[in-house]
């Protein structure tokens, strides 16, 4: 581990970073120049006369006059060969900051460009840019003077983010504003060990800038919480600061904020879009040309998570960097943002902790539209790169609803879901399909909590209708469980959690209608109300052992937020046992389950239970009461005598260890059975290895030395014999 990580502040970390030493030049001035650094090739030009539209950077292993003699290896709008975007939402006036080789900083000036190129191998190229349309290439004007260098270590000198700018929108914060540059190929499978592919080979080179806050205060002696934060349509990542969106409270205590800009710079048929321009925080099409204007699709294509591939990539750098705790990342979005967090929180179920989203209409439906040339005509619901728990692929216009699996993995994070019953937003608004999805989520266990009330889109709007959980920007007249404060200490993506379902069915909860919009006389069902989200638990008193398992729960009734507070004195909802670590139970087994008052230990409600489908703990009717009145305690543990099915191959204990001294990590199991079992990794890029080795009953210990190879980052391992799948995270 870095020994800078070790400092008790965060912003001293990030602000010596800005002040390593600038240098104005390399060598004796040239047009065009370039060097290796931190993974990749830094190729700088100036520009003399007016900006044309794009620049071309073309390349070859030998020097060349003219471009057909050359391999085209990007091209850039403007906004992307100078830093638009950082320009756009942070200082007018700013320019690149990049390493100059040599240990050092590069500060570019206001008439030089930028482009990135990621190598895959070690090498030497002579580089070139030119307007596009320009074929002559002219020595020291055009291209390198000599071929450049450069190396490939993915493990001792990988891809690295880079820090712009630092400034402060609230007192006692600091942002830093980075940047990173994609490598794009149409292959997107075949990626750098330690950097995915984050676009097609169009958009090869484009920089993308995201946004990191923190207190001035954070300790980082310990691993710390990361909440991301995904704007709309509504406003850029600036107003996802410290400072901003007062009403739901997103000024971290603990660890980082975080948000990313999401613009794609290209054509939509004749017109350019620029900084309205967004990959819906997924990605976009494999064929997507953002050059021509006659881009729209004549045949089916596949839209591929370019972007959410992005920002995991960005949250794994943090936790090598930042000293971002990998089981405290939690990610938030409002409207087009809320589409993103929740595709992304399905797509990778076991990064995340939880998701809380804002105006989510759950399904790409939108009017025909020029949008459709990034992801396809809705109506023809183009596939992507998403494959569910069954093999089926996952359409574009589905990955954003709270039904369906964007992944392999069973659970899903928790889930808290906010809807307004005024938001008439084309893209986002109160309907059937809103209602119908609540009531699916509900029945399916993942736990969703669901909120509703009377605002219209914005978040902000709340006073305005006297919404009842977004009232105000003060404690007392807002709801607390959307503040990034609250998920940075409730829950944790490495540790089970009661997902309470089936509130629809308890007629004391409330009823959001048929998705008629409007409230009053206007609407139909209950203006405002939530199922589930009263429901409270100690997140630090969770068992979850071989053969046990229980949780302390409770009605919230103190909070300081009136409406935070359950109307009722007991509700019931069924219970669903979601991501747990070692209570497992095998195939046949029957369990036994009781509800324990926690003022006498008198047991309230109990019961006999078997698996469910997918080897899914559930018990019914389950009641739970306000704080003021009992806590409980809801316990499963095997039936004593109980039967299971011995002949299932099925692993408990599953946990991972390292050695530091050799850097060598061993997998622990125990397993019921002798068996061959398929040990898989699977990085969040997607790409997977894997080898067989023979298990035995009893303790198992199992070198993951075949993987030593991996560079340090997130991955999955899966362990598979026939149709048992299990699965645990890898923080390599």
């Amino acid at each position: 581990m870095n020994s800078w990580l070790h400092k008790n502040n965060i912003i001293f970390i990030l602000f010596c970073l800005l002040f390593i030493d600038v240098k104005t030049d390399l060598v004796a001035q040239t047009q065009i120049k370039a060097w290796y650094a931190q993974g990749q090739v830094w190729i700088v030009w100036e520009i003399k006369d007016s900006l044309p539209e794009t620049f071309a950077i073309y390349a070859s292993p030998s020097t060349f006059s003219n471009i057909n003699n050359a391999n085209l290896i990007g091209r850039l709008f403007k906004e992307e060969y100078l830093p638009g975007a950082l320009k756009y939402y942070v200082d007018p006036m700013a320019t690149y900051r990049i390493p100059n080789g040599s240990g050092g900083i590069y500060q570019l000036k206001n008439n030089e460009g930028l482009f990135v190129f990621t190598p895959h191998q070690k090498g030497s190229l002579f580089f070139a840019v030119v307007p596009w349309g320009q074929t002559n290439i002219l020595p020291n004007q055009h291209i390198t003077q000599k071929a450049i260098d450069f190396n490939y270590d993915p493990i001792k000198d990988p891809v690295e983010c880079h820090v712009q700018k630092t400034y402060s929108t609230e007192p006692g914060y600091t942002t830093f504003a980075y940047y990173l540059w994609a490598d794009g190929r149409q292959n997107y499978w075949e990626a750098r060990p330690d950097f995915p592919v984050m676009a097609n080979e169009a958009k090869n080179g484009m920089p993308s800038m995201f946004l990191v806050s923190a207190s001035n205060k954070v300790d980082t002696t310990k691993p710390i919480p990361c909440s991301i934060w995904l704007n709309g349509g509504e406003c850029g990542p600036g107003g996802n600061v410290p400072g901003g969106k007062k009403i739901v409270n997103i000024n971290p205590k603990e660890g980082l904020l975080v948000t990313h800009n999401d613009d794609v710079f290209g054509y939509i048929l004749s017109y350019l879009a620029s900084f309205e321009f967004a990959s819906h925080h997924f990605g976009w099409r494999k064929n997507y040309d953002p050059f021509s204007k006659n881009n729209a699709p004549n045949s089916v294509d596949t839209v591929i998570n370019y972007t959410q591939r992005k920002y995991i990539w960005v949250d794994e750098w943090m936790i090598r960097r930042l000293h971002v705790d990998p089981y405290r990342i939690n990610i938030n979005g409002h409207s087009l943002g809320s589409k993103g967090a929740t595709a992304i929180a399905k797509t990778y179920p076991d990064h995340f902790a939880s998701a809380t989203i804002f105006d989510n209409g759950f399904i790409e439906d939108d009017p025909p539209s020029g949008i459709d040339i990034l992801f396809g005509p809705t109506a023809l619901h183009f596939p992507t790169n998403l494959y569910n728990r069954d093999g089926k692929n996952i359409a574009y216009t589905d990955v954003m609803n709270i039904t369906d699996r964007n992944a392999t993995q069973r659970d899903l994070p928790l889930l808290r879901v906010f809807h307004a019953k005024n938001d008439i937003d084309s893209g986002s608004k109160w309907d059937d399909y809103v209602v119908k999805q609540f009531y699916a989520s509900d029945s399916l266990g993942w736990g969703t909590q669901i909120y509703w009330g009377e605002r219209a889109h914005g978040i902000e709007t709340g006073p305005e209708h006297n919404d009842h959980w977004h009232n105000g920007n003060t404690p007392d007249l807002q709801t607390h469980v959307d503040d990034i404060s609250y998920e940075e200490t409730f829950i944790r993506s490495n540790q089970s959690f009661p997902a309470f379902f089936n509130h629809h069915l308890d007629p004391k909860n409330n009823d959001p209608g048929d998705g008629t919009p409007g409230t009053g006389p206007k609407g139909v069902g209950d203006d405002w109300g939530c199922w589930g989200g009263y429901h409270r638990w100690d997140q630090n008193n969770i068992l979850d052992i071989n053969d046990k398992w229980s949780v302390d729960a409770w009605l919230e009734s103190n909070a300081v937020f009136q409406n935070d507070n359950s109307p009722e004195n007991s509700l019931t909802a069924d219970l669903a046992v979601r991501k747990p670590q070692k209570f497992l139970p095998f195939p046949g087994r029957t369990l036994e389950w009781r509800v324990i008052d926690l003022n006498n230990g008198n047991v309230l409600q109990s019961g006999l239970s078997q698996l469910q489908a997918d080897l899914l703990v559930v018990i019914p009717q389950i009641i739970v009461y306000k704080e003021n009145i009992r806590k409980v305690k809801i316990l499963l543990e095997y039936l004593t005598g109980g039967t299971h099915n011995e002949s299932n191959s099925f692993y408990s204990n599953i946990y991972i260890n390292s050695n530091e001294s050799n850097d060598e990590s061993w997998l622990n199991l125990i397993s019921n059975n002798d068996s061959n079992i398929n040990i898989k990794v699977i990085h969040l890029s997607g790409n997977e290895i894997s080898f067989m080795s023979t298990i035995h009953v009893g303790e198992n210990k199992i070198s993951l030395r075949p993987f030593e190879h991996l560079p340090q980052g997130i991955y999955i391992i899966e362990l598979q014999n026939n149709h048992i799948r299990q699965s645990l995270k890898w923080v390599k």
